[in-house]
């Protein structure tokens, strides 16, 4: 809208701008301001702007160009004092130099933004001390853990008020949440009953051990070794990828020269087999024919490896989108049931995984 005044011509939003000057208010451009000059109500406004669903394309359209216009932009404190909400979700990863959560976060970021909801991204431990310290009316509306199954038992007692609307996304079930669990035992069974087929006398894993190593740890794929090892007699190998340090070749070569390469080696994680594979390389040997690899997560540079390194696959896109379904009933009632969903993960078989005998 345009009106003359001086011999001038004067917009609509200019005016507003004006206006502000001479009453001396902030300059910052509210959400009925935005309102005013679109023609509509601050509810519709405010439903553009967080990207819900009920709004015509032109009035869509017509909201946003004005509040671009007049430089609008939320205001989380005030949404915060007038809801109840923040708006934001929190989402506590491991540290994105591993692909593993790095994917979780690409994932998961559009899923919250559609929605209308700011992600923040919780990764160091001064963060996460925040957040636990923090209290719910000026924190997040809701927290998704990707793979911090540790944090379970830390949130429930220090910050009661974050662990009722926290969703845990992992290979670890957390039966007093809601939580979205990998299944990966029957996939991890699948590739070494592979192993077992082609007739290798030493099967190993190589893995994490922070902790006095058990059938009860939570960490599945060691334990569904161990049950597998111990279910056809076979005496478990077990290679730490973490002694303190990042596994590195030169740790990893000292500990297979001094007892020899094994037939079959199950990995935690794609990373770790991808060291292996190099370490295995660099003594001689041959993979499959010597050696079986296989690794977890499914990382896409797998595949192009020579030969191809074999993977256990979690469905991590539909997890995602689980998990935030999840949490999203959670905040709109806390009230309701656990919810809880496992996805089975499956095993990629290439030619690492392979060999004469099968």
């Amino acid at each position: 809208m345009t009106e003359v005044q001086g011999g001038k011509r004067m917009t609509t939003t200019n005016k507003i701008r004006k206006s502000k000057r001479e009453d001396g208010r902030s300059g910052a451009t509210t959400l009925q301001d935005v309102a005013q000059v679109a023609g509509v109500t601050t509810m519709t406004v405010s439903r553009v702007i967080k990207g819900a669903e009920g709004v015509g394309s032109a009035t869509r359209e017509r909201v946003l160009r004005i509040a671009e216009e007049l430089n609008y932009t939320a205001n989380p404190s005030a949404r915060s004092l007038a809801t109840g909400k923040t708006g934001v979700i929190a989402v506590v990863s491991g540290s994105l130099n591993h692909y593993y959560y790095a994917n979780i976060v690409h994932l998961l970021e559009p899923e919250i933004a559609a929605s209308g909801y700011e992600m923040r991204l919780l990764n160091t431990h001064r963060e996460l001390k925040a957040l636990v310290n923090s209290t719910k009316s000026v924190s997040v509306d809701g927290v998704i853990v990707a793979g911090r199954y540790n944090l379970a038992a830390q949130f429930r007692a220090l910050a009661p008020q974050v662990f009722q609307s926290c969703v845990f996304i992992d290979a670890s079930r957390h039966d007093e949440t809601d939580y979205v669990h990998a299944n990966l035992a029957p996939a991890v069974e699948e590739a070494l009953e592979l192993m077992l087929k082609s007739g290798r006398a030493r099967i190993a894993y190589v893995g994490h051990f922070h902790q006095t190593i058990s059938k009860n740890m939570p960490e599945e794929r060691m334990r569904t070794y161990l049950d597998v090892m111990e279910r056809v007699e076979r005496v478990p190998e077990l290679v730490n990828a973490d002694s303190g340090i990042p596994l590195t070749p030169e740790i990893l070569m000292q500990a297979l020269k001094e007892n020899g390469a094994p037939g079959a080696l199950l990995c935690v994680n794609d990373e770790t087999a991808m060291r292996v594979y190099r370490v295995l390389r660099d003594l001689g040997y041959r993979i499959p024919e010597d050696v079986l690899l296989v690794g977890c997560d499914n990382l896409p540079f797998m595949e192009f490896f020579d030969p191809q390194l074999s993977t256990i696959a979690p469905p991590m896109k539909e997890m995602c989108a689980m998990a935030w379904d999840f949490l999203q009933q959670r905040i709109a009632d806390p009230t309701i049931p656990l919810q809880q969903a496992t996805f089975d993960a499956r095993l990629i078989v290439r030619p690492s995984l392979l060999s004469d005998a099968l």
